[in-house]
C-alpha cells in the first residue's frame, strides 16, 4: 500500500483497509500512528476484533495492562474461536499474576488449535510459574513436538530441567537452541538465564551481553545478573524500564495478592517498627518513599498529620489515589523529591522499595536531607550473607525482577555516613515465595542532630 494508497483508504474509513494501513504502520515502525488509526477504526466499528486485539497488542507494550485487558476481552467477545487472541490475553494475565485465568485461556486455545506450539509453550509457562513443573515441562515437550524449531519452548524446558537439577539434558537443549542464535530474534536474555542456571557462566555472560546491545535500556534486568556472574561492577539500581513494566503488571491485583494470598508481609514490617518507635503519636509528617498502591500508607494513616506518596510507577500510584489517602501524590524518582524536600518529614518509610537498588547511600543520604533532627527512617530490605556488602539477589525470579540484598554492617555503615544512628535492624518475613517465607530486614534509622550544621544556620 503506497501513500497514496493508503491517504484513500483513511480517507473511505473503510475498517478493512484502516486495519490494513495500521498493520502497515506497525510494520514501518510508526507505533503511535498505528496505534491512532486503530482508533479510528474502533470509533467506526467497534465491533472489529481484531482492532481490538492489535490495540492491546500496543497497550501491553506501553505498560497499560488493563486496558490491555479489556480490549482483549472485547476481541474475544466478538471471535471467541480465535486461538491469537486467547492466547495474547492469556500471556497478558500471566504477567500480571492471573495464572489460572491464563491456563484456561491457554487451553481453550489448544482445543481450537491443537497443534499450535505457541500455545502448548505459554501453557507450559504458567504451569511452570504455578509450580506444577512436571506438567509444565509435558507441555513444553507437546511444543517442540509440534515445533521443533520452536526457540522459546526449547530454552523453557531447559531451564525448567536445571531447576529439577538435570543440567545434562538442560544442556543438551541450550545446544540446540544456540544453532539458531544468529536469528534476529533470538531470545539471548532467556537463554543466558538458562545457561546461568547451568553454571555456564561465561556463555551466560555472552548471551547477556548481546541482549544489551539489542536493548541498552535493559528491561530484562540483565545487568544485574551480569553483576551475580562475577567481572561487572554492581548496578546502582535495577533499571527504570525493567521496573515500569514490573509493576505496571503487578498494580493490577497487588492488593488483593497481598492480602487475600498473604504473599506480601513488608508493609506489615514497616508499619509495625514506625507505630514501635514512635508510639501513641498522630501527628507526623510522613513521606512514603515508593508507595506503591497505598498498602503502608493505610497502615500509617492514622498516625499522620500529613501523608505524602512518591512512586515511579503510574500505574501502582493509579491505586493508590483511588484509596483517599495520601494528602499529595508525587510520580517521580524517590531520591530526586527527598532531596529536593529539606528537614520537611518526621518520618519517612519505604517498604520493599530499596530492595531494587544496589547502591543504598543515594537514598539514604535523601533521606536524611529530607527528615528533621529526630526523624526516622524506616525500611526494608532483603538480608545478604555477606554482612559487609551488597550484592544481586539469587538467580531466580528475584534477581531477575530487579532485586539485591545488603548486609548489615553495610547498612551500618552507610547509616552512619550518612547522618543516622541505627535503632533497628531486625529479621522478619518480608514476602511469600512459592509458598515459602523469604526473609527481610527491616530497619529504622534515627536522623541525627549534627551541631556544626545548625550553628551554620544559625549564623
Amino acid at each position: 500500500m503506497n501513500r497514496q494508497q493508503r491517504r484513500a483508504a483513511a480517507k473511505r474509513g473503510d475498517s478493512g483497509d484502516l486495519c490494513a494501513l495500521a498493520i502497515l504502520l506497525e510494520q514501518q515502525g510508526k507505533t503511535a500512528e498505528a496505534v491512532a488509526t486503530y482508533r479510528r477504526i474502533l470509533s467506526l466499528n467497534p465491533r472489529h476484533g481484531q482492532a481490538h486485539n492489535n490495540l492491546a497488542v500496543h497497550l501491553r507494550e506501553k505498560g497499560r495492562p488493563e486496558e490491555a485487558i479489556a480490549h482483549f476481552r472485547k476481541a474475544i467477545e466478538l471471535e471467541p474461536r480465535k486461538c491469537s487472541y486467547l492466547r495474547n490475553l492469556a500471556w497478558t494475565l500471566a504477567q500480571c499474576g492471573q495464572l489460572g485465568e491464563a491456563a484456561e485461556l491457554y487451553r481453550r486455545g489448544i482445543t481450537i488449535e491443537p497443534f499450535n506450539a505457541d500455545a502448548h509453550n505459554g501453557l507450559g509457562v504458567v504451569l511452570v510459574e504455578i509450580g506444577q513443573l512436571d506438567e509444565g515441562i509435558a507441555a513444553y515437550g507437546r511444543a517442540l513436538a509440534h515445533d521443533p524449531h520452536h526457540i522459546k519452548a526449547r530454552i523453557n524446558l531447559g531451564i525448567a530441567l536445571a531447576r529439577q537439577g538435570r543440567t545434562v539434558e538442560a544442556l543438551d537443549h541450550a545446544e540446540i537452541a544456540s544453532r539458531f542464535g544468529q536469528e534476529p530474534s533470538f531470545p539471548h536474555y532467556l537463554m543466558g538465564v538458562l545457561l546461568a542456571r547451568c553454571g555456564a557462566a561465561e556463555a551466560a555472560r555472552v548471551c547477556f551481553e548481546a541482549y544489551l546491545e539489542r536493548d541498552p535500556g535493559d528491561r530484562e534486568g540483565a545487568r544485574l545478573l551480569l553483576a551475580k556472574l562475577g567481572g561487572t561492577a554492581l548496578p546502582e539500581r535495577a533499571s527504570s524500564l525493567q521496573l515500569d513494566r514490573f509493576y505496571a503488571r503487578q498494580a493490577i491485583r497487588w492488593d488483593e495478592k497481598a492480602a487475600g494470598q498473604q504473599i506480601y508481609c513488608a508493609a506489615e514490617l514497616v508499619a509495625s517498627m514506625l507505630d514501635r518507635l514512635t508510639g501513641a503519636t498522630d501527628r507526623l509528617d510522613i513521606a512514603d518513599a515508593g508507595c506503591g498502591t497505598g498498602l503502608v500508607g493505610n497502615l500509617v494513616a492514622k498516625k499522620a498529620r500529613r501523608l505524602i506518596g512518591i512512586d515511579a510507577s503510574s500505574a501502582m500510584l493509579a491505586k493508590a489515589q483511588q484509596k483517599g489517602l495520601y494528602h499529595q501524590l508525587h510520580h517521580g524518582d524517590l531520591v530526586a523529591f527527598l532531596d529536593g524536600h529539606a528537614k520537611s518529614f518526621d518520618a519517612v518509610t519505604c517498604a520493599a522499595t530499596l530492595i531494587h537498588f544496589g547502591d543504598l547511600r543515594a537514598p539514604f543520604a535523601a533521606a536524611a536531607t529530607s527528615l528533621r533532627d529526630g526523624g526516622l527512617f524506616v525500611f526494608t530490605l532483603f538480608p545478604n550473607e555477606d554482612e559487609d556488602a551488597a550484592a544481586p539477589d539469587s538467580m531466580d525470579s528475584f534477581a531477575e525482577a530487579g532485586c539485591f540484598r545488603h548486609g548489615r554492617n553495610y547498612v551500618a555503615r552507610l547509616a552512619q555516613a550518612t547522618g543516622f544512628a541505627v535503632e533497628a535492624l531486625e529479621l522478619g518475613i518480608h514476602e511469600y515465595f512459592e509458598g515459602t517465607p523469604k526473609m527481610g530486614l527491616v530497619g529504622a534509622l534515627r536522623r541525627i542532630s549534627h551541631p556544626q550544621l545548625n550553628e551554620v544556620a544559625a549564623a
